[in-house]
Protein backbone atom coordinates (compact mmCIF):
# COMPACT_ATOMS: atom_id res chain seq x y z
CA UNK A 1 0.00 0.00 0.00
CA UNK A 2 1.08 3.23 -1.33
CA UNK A 3 2.09 5.66 1.79
CA UNK A 4 -0.21 8.64 1.95
CA UNK A 5 2.11 11.00 0.61
CA UNK A 6 2.45 9.13 -2.71
CA UNK A 7 -1.09 8.15 -1.99
CA UNK A 8 -2.07 12.08 -2.66
CA UNK A 9 0.97 12.82 -5.12
CA UNK A 10 -0.68 10.00 -7.59
CA UNK A 11 -4.24 11.35 -6.85
CA UNK A 12 -3.07 14.46 -7.64
CA UNK A 13 -1.25 13.61 -10.86
CA UNK A 14 -4.63 11.36 -12.35
CA UNK A 15 -6.52 14.82 -11.41
CA UNK A 16 -4.06 16.62 -13.90
CA UNK A 17 -3.99 14.22 -16.49
CA UNK A 18 -7.77 13.80 -16.31
CA UNK A 19 -8.16 17.71 -16.54
CA UNK A 20 -5.85 17.99 -19.70
CA UNK A 21 -7.98 15.09 -21.20
CA UNK A 22 -11.28 17.25 -20.57
CA UNK A 23 -12.43 14.21 -18.63
CA UNK A 24 -14.47 16.02 -16.30
CA UNK A 25 -16.45 12.98 -14.74
CA UNK A 26 -13.25 11.38 -13.95
CA UNK A 27 -11.99 14.36 -12.88
CA UNK A 28 -14.95 14.94 -10.53
CA UNK A 29 -14.72 11.53 -9.28
CA UNK A 30 -10.89 11.44 -8.43
CA UNK A 31 -11.17 15.18 -6.49
CA UNK A 32 -14.04 12.99 -4.39
CA UNK A 33 -11.01 10.14 -3.09
CA UNK A 34 -8.89 13.20 -2.54
CA UNK A 35 -11.07 14.87 -0.23
CA UNK A 36 -11.58 12.01 1.70
CA UNK A 37 -8.08 11.43 1.78
CA UNK A 38 -7.43 14.65 2.50
CA UNK A 39 -9.74 14.38 5.16
CA UNK A 40 -8.31 11.47 6.65
CA UNK A 41 -5.28 13.07 6.93
CA UNK A 42 -6.35 16.11 8.58
CA UNK A 43 -7.53 13.97 11.55
CA UNK A 44 -3.98 12.51 12.01
CA UNK A 45 -1.93 14.32 13.98
CA UNK A 46 1.24 12.62 12.88
CA UNK A 47 0.70 13.63 9.06
CA UNK A 48 -0.05 17.31 10.09
CA UNK A 49 3.21 17.75 12.52
CA UNK A 50 5.42 16.83 9.41
CA UNK A 51 6.22 20.25 6.86
CA UNK A 52 7.26 18.22 3.76
CA UNK A 53 3.46 16.95 4.21
CA UNK A 54 1.70 20.39 5.33
CA UNK A 55 3.61 21.87 1.72
CA UNK A 56 2.27 19.00 -0.11
CA UNK A 57 -1.02 20.25 0.92
CA UNK A 58 -0.56 23.36 0.51
CA UNK A 59 0.98 22.62 -3.20
CA UNK A 60 -2.16 20.67 -3.66
CA UNK A 61 -4.83 23.50 -2.72
CA UNK A 62 -2.53 26.04 -4.53
CA UNK A 63 -3.00 23.72 -7.89
CA UNK A 64 -6.75 22.97 -7.24
CA UNK A 65 -7.08 26.61 -7.36
CA UNK A 66 -5.71 27.46 -10.22
CA UNK A 67 -7.58 24.48 -11.95
CA UNK A 68 -10.70 25.49 -10.39
CA UNK A 69 -10.25 29.17 -11.93
CA UNK A 70 -9.17 27.71 -15.34
CA UNK A 71 -12.57 25.72 -15.84
CA UNK A 72 -14.60 28.38 -14.46
CA UNK A 73 -12.85 30.22 -17.29
CA UNK A 74 -13.07 28.11 -20.11
CA UNK A 75 -17.00 27.25 -19.16
CA UNK A 76 -17.78 31.26 -18.76
CA UNK A 77 -15.83 31.06 -22.58
CA UNK A 78 -18.32 27.75 -23.76
CA UNK A 79 -21.40 29.54 -22.20
CA UNK A 80 -20.50 33.05 -24.62
CA UNK A 81 -20.24 30.82 -27.29
CA UNK A 82 -23.63 28.38 -26.65
CA UNK A 83 -25.34 31.94 -26.12
CA UNK A 84 -24.19 32.97 -29.42
CA UNK A 85 -25.01 30.37 -31.61
CA UNK A 86 -28.55 30.20 -30.29
CA UNK A 87 -28.92 33.99 -30.72
CA UNK A 88 -27.56 33.03 -34.23
CA UNK A 89 -29.83 30.64 -34.66
CA UNK A 90 -33.14 32.58 -33.47
CA UNK A 91 -31.97 35.19 -35.44
CA UNK A 92 -32.25 32.67 -38.82
CA UNK A 93 -35.65 31.15 -37.89
CA UNK A 94 -37.03 34.82 -37.43
CA UNK A 95 -35.67 35.72 -40.85
CA UNK A 96 -37.04 33.35 -42.46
Amino acid sequence: MLSPNATLIELNKQIADAYHEDNFSRLLLLDGKRRKLLSKLASDPNFLNDDENLRLIKKTAEKNQDMVSNIAHRMTELTKQTNGKIRMLRSYHVNR
